[in-house]
C-alpha cells in the first residue's frame, strides 16, 4: 500500500508546498495536504527589512487583496499576486503543521530548517498511536522558479515510493538513493513514530 496521507511543508505555506500541491491536485492526488511552520507567513515587502506578515488562517485572497491595494505594480512584478492566484485556486488559507494533529504516512519539507522543525515536532507529539511516518527533505530555494522544479521532483518520489507498492517503507532507503542519482538532488531523511 502506498503512503495513505501526503503533507508538503514549507516555511510559510505560501510558495514551495503549494506549488507542489498544486501539481499534485492536477495529477488527481486527494490524498495531500500543505502547511507551512513559521510563527507567522512572510511575504516579500516593499523592501528586504519589510516583509509582509500574516497570522497563518488568512485567508489568500485578503493577502492578495492587501497587496494588490499596498502596489499592485511591485506585487505583479515580482510574481506575488500571481502566486496568490494559484494559492486561491488550491486552498482557502495557509495552515501550520505543527497545529494540525492529523498523521502522516509521509511529510515531504522543502528546507532544512523545516525538516528540523517538523521531526522536533513530531517527537514530542504524544498521539498515543505511534505510527511511523517518513519524513524526507528536498532542499529547494524559495523562488518561484525553484519551486516549480521542486514540485516535478516531490511528485517525481512520489510516483518512485507508489511503484514499490506494498514494500514501500522497506524500500524507502533505496528509493531514496535512485530518487537522488535520477534527480541530483539531495535528500535527507527520518522515521518519526508518532
Amino acid at each position: 500500500m502506498s503512503p495513505r496521507n501526503i503533507a508538503l511543508v514549507c516555511a510559510s505555506n505560501q510558495n514551495r508546498s503549494v506549488e507542489s500541491h498544486a501539481l499534485f491536485l492536477k495529477k488527481g492526488y486527494n490524498n495531500i495536504r500543505s502547511y507551512g511552520t513559521s510563527q507567522q507567513c512572510k511575504l516579500p515587502g516593499p523592501s528586504i527589512d519589510k516583509p509582509n506578515v500574516f497570522p497563518f488562517g488568512t485567508h489568500y485572497k485578503v493577502m492578495y487583496d492587501t497587496l494588490k491595494a499596498q502596489n499592485p505594480e511591485l506585487y505583479k512584478a515580482n510574481g506575488i499576486l500571481t502566486m496568490l492566484e494559484r494559492n486561491m485556486r488550491v486552498k482557502l488559507a495557509p495552515e501550520r503543521f505543527q497545529d494540525d494533529p492529523t498523521h502522516f504516512d509521509l511529510i515531504l519539507t522543502f528546507d532544512q530548517r523545516v525538516f528540523d522543525i517538523v521531526v522536533e515536532d513530531l517527537q514530542t507529539r504524544d498521539s498515543g498511536n505511534s505510527e511511523p511516518a517518513h519524513v524526507v527533505n528536498l532542499q529547494v530555494k524559495d523562488t518561484h522558479e525553484e519551486a516549480t522544479i521542486g514540485a516535478a521532483h516531490s511528485l517525481q518520489l512520489v510516483q518512485m515510493i507508489e511503484k514499490a507498492g506494498e514494500s514501500w517503507e522497506d524500500l524507502m532507503d533505496s528509493i531514496l538513493e535512485e530518487f537522488q542519482e535520477k534527480t541530483n538532488r539531495k535528500v535527507l531523511h527520518s522515521l518519526v513514530f508518532y
